[in-house]
Order: structure tokens, then C-alpha cells, then sequence
């Protein structure tokens, strides 16, 4: 059997036999039996960032439709009845605050009192800027519920009663939403020598008791 010198002990030449990793003359290792080092695991690609060069690219976030409030669920909405309460007593609240500001704008400018016939006569001649007073009137009337409302979601009428105004998913309002609620009291108002009749023929036919301010503001008035 011809042996080769990896057979051999290369130390002193001995043959080695089949499958010793020692020499068995001199005892030296063997070359066939030297150990090989582990093969490594394929080292994995680094960013461009971490070997000095351009930003790793990034995939930007997949898109994701907007999440909107569902409507809050237990709310308890207030009908004609405790309503009509606190509208009165902002009723009484502003008409004594407009009466005092617009009482200069409502004083008739002449009084002239005649007595011909044994009877006194009395006549009041108008003042000509009463349509400013009830200008400053209106002005104040809306701002009073849009600043009270947008604020606080509530007047002084809606405290005394325990109400408020919220959105219809239950958060609060904010100036643009009682804006909007506010200046369509003009029609529910309707008819005007029945004050809110029309207001209160839509809080009835509403399941959420709403009135055309309300649902083009998407408001509801709840138990606060």
C-alpha cells in the first residue's frame, strides 16, 4: 500500500495507520488530524447608514383610513319641556341686561300731555334710533348664546336646569358648532307669536330630540 504524506507522520516520517491522529512512533499530530476551523455564518448586509454611506431606505407607513367618533352610547337627550325652562330663564336673564344697555336708544324724544276735552292726553313721539336698540338687542341675544355655549356647552338657563349642548358623538361643542345652532334659531323660532312652536314640533319628531339648529350644527342637548 502506497502511503502519501498525509500518512505520514511529518515529524519523523512513520507511517501512519488508517484513521490514528497521532503518530504512534514519535507522537505528534498528525496533519489529516489537525483541527479546521468552524466555518462562520454569512455575515449580514449592513445598512448604508452604518457603513458610512446613504440612508437605508425606509418604506413609508402603509395608509390608514381616518377613525371617526362613533356616537357616544347612554346619552339621555332633553325634550321640549326642561328646555323651554331654561330658555326662559335666559329669557329673563337678557331681557333685563338689553333693556338696561338699550333704554337711551328706547326713550321717546318728545311726551307732549294736552287737556282739552277735561281729559288728559298723552303723546310720545318715538325715538328715531329705537332700530338700533333693537339691533344691540339682537347682537347681544346671539353672542350670549354662542359665547356661553361654545365655551361652556352651556347658558346660565341650561346650569339652573342641569343640560347641556355636546356633539353627537358626545364631545364637546365648539364656537363654530354653536354658531351654526344659534343662528337657525330664526326659523325654529317660527311662528313668532308662538315662540319655538316650530323647534318644538322637530324635538319631537327627532330620536335624538334635535331641533334644525341642531341637526345642521350635529348637536344633541343631553343631561349635563
Amino acid at each position: 500500500m502506497k502511503h502519501t504524506d498525509e500518512d505520514k507522520c511529518q515529524k519523523c516520517g512513520t507511517p501512519a495507520s488508517p484513521g490514528a491522529k497521532y503518530c504512534e512512533s514519535c507522537g505528534a499530530l498528525l496533519p489529516r488530524a489537525e483541527p479546521q476551523p468552524p466555518l462562520s455564518a454569512p455575515s449580514e448586509p449592513q445598512p448604508e447608514a452604518e457603513r458610512g454611506g446613504a440612508p437605508a431606505y425606509v418604506p413609508p407607513p402603509a395608509y390608514q383610513a381616518p377613525s371617526y367618533a362613533a356616537p357616544a352610547a347612554g346619552m339621555h337627550y332633553e325634550g321640549v319641556a326642561i328646555r323651554f325652562v331654561a330658555i326662559l330663564i335666559d329669557t329673563i336673564i337678557l331681557a333685563v341686561i338689553t333693556g338696561i344697555i338699550t333704554a337711551p336708544f328706547n326713550t321717546a324724544t318728545q311726551i307732549t300731555v294736552t287737556n282739552t276735552t277735561g281729559v288728559p292726553m298723552v303723546t310720545a313721539v318715538p325715538n328715531p334710533l329705537a332700530w338700533v336698540g333693537g339691533l344691540i338687542s339682537a347682537l347681544i341675544w346671539f353672542l350670549y348664546f354662542v359665547l356661553m355655549e361654545g365655551r361652556y356647552g352651556q347658558t346660565v338657563g341650561k346650569m339652573a336646569v342641569k343640560i347641556k349642548v355636546v356633539r353627537e358623538s358626545g364631545l364637546k361643542i365648539d364656537y363654530t358648532d354653536a354658531v351654526v345652532r344659534n343662528i337657525l334659531r330664526i326659523i325654529d323660532a317660527i311662528p313668532y307669536f308662538i315662540p319655538y312652536l316650530l323647534g318644538a314640533i322637530l324635538i319631537w319628531s327627532s330620536d335624538t330630540k334635535q331641533r334644525l339648529g341642531d341637526r345642521a350644527a350635529h348637536t344633541v342637548v343631553v343631561k349635563a
